[in-house]
Parts: C-alpha cells; structure tokens; sequence
C-alpha cells in the first residue's frame, strides 16, 4: 500500500546547542541516536518500498538507524536536494547570538518570511523551488507507482516538500512543527496532469 513517511533527523550537536546548522554537516548527539532507534520500534511492521534521505550526516545516519530496522535490504538513497535550507551568515551561530549582531526583527525574518534571506543564504522560497524537480520527477512518480516512500531530511526541507506534497501555500508550509525524529505522514495531492 503507498505511503509517504517525512521524518526529520534526530536531535543533533547543532539541535543541542541551539545553533543555525543549516549546511554544516553536524552529527546527532547520543539522544538523537536514540530518538531513530524510537522510531524504528513506533514504524516496526511498516517495510519502506524507498528510503531518501539528505546526505547530510545527521539525516543520513537517521536514516541509517530505521532503515536498518524496516528494511534492512532497502538502500538508503541520498538526495542533494533534501538538505536543509542554507543559512549563510547564520550558520554556526546561536539563536541568541545571531538576534544580538543582526537585531531580533532581521532574523525572524530570514528565518520565517518566505522571501526572506540572510545574507549568503537561501530564501525558503529559493528552498522550495529547489525541492521542486525532486518533488516532480522523483517522489511523485513513486507515490503514483504505489511505493511505499520513508524521506529523512531537516526541518526546513520538510516544510517545503510538504508544501508540494499537500498542496499548502508556503505560509501554511512554514507554520508547520517539524520536531526533531516524529514521523509524520502527510495527505498527498496528487497534481493534474
């Protein structure tokens, strides 16, 4: 039966210590382990056709870990388009550190207006028309030949893949909660063709 499971990586380094990770290539912490070996066990019975994930590690080893335990003999795939969104003058920087050099208003707005860009960055507008071709040539043609898909990716990137995947408009897509290992399966909507 066709399925799609998004799921975002466990906690990481850059999770734990309330940094922009953006495209740095962070690794998960000993809870984010243990938060894809939950996972395995709460999707135990549901056998993945196709396993993407973003090749970045904490994504990739994610998917690695509840891979292993639903389909041992699936690849995971990495996808480039997958990775997080990339923050620019953001990434590496605390929360707390970035609204001190930037002002509190700046970066709300890079990190939630859909046309907003830090400097060196990526808009989520520019993230979700990134994710389009893998949306269009890849995931729906999946979904349409009744496979069964787990995407392992970032909290951004999921966003904007949800946005293609159920039709929301990008404000709906960027409201959503996105918390670290929660698998969630979202309504497709198949587009016209």
């Amino acid at each position: 039966m066709t399925q799609l499971v998004l799921l975002r990586h466990g906690e990481s380094t850059a999770n734990a210590e309330d940094l922009f990770a953006g495209h740095l290539d962070v690794p998960l912490t000993p809870a984010g382990v243990g938060e894809a070996r939950a996972v395995a066990d709460e999707l135990a019975g549901w056998v993945p056709d196709v396993v993407h994930s973003s090749p970045l590690v904490r994504a990739a080893d994610t998917a690695a870990i509840v891979a292993g335990v639903l389909a041992p003999t699936t690849e995971v795939e990495h996808r480039p388009a997958l990775v997080e969104r990339h923050y620019g003058v953001l990434q590496g920087i605390g929360r707390a550190d970035a609204r001190a050099r930037f002002g509190a208003e700046a970066v709300a707005r890079w990190r939630r207006a859909p046309d907003g860009v830090p400097p060196g960055g990526e808009s989520l507008e520019m993230l979700h028309e990134r994710l389009r071709p893998y949306w269009l040539e890849e995931l729906l043609p999946l979904l349409e030949s009744g496979r069964s898909v787990l995407v392992v990716a970032h909290g951004n990137s999921l966003r904007m893949l949800l946005a293609h995947v159920s039709g929301l408009d990008l404000r709906e897509a960027i409201g959503a909660e996105v918390p670290t290992a929660v698998p969630f399966r979202p309504a497709v909507r198949l587009p016209a063709r």
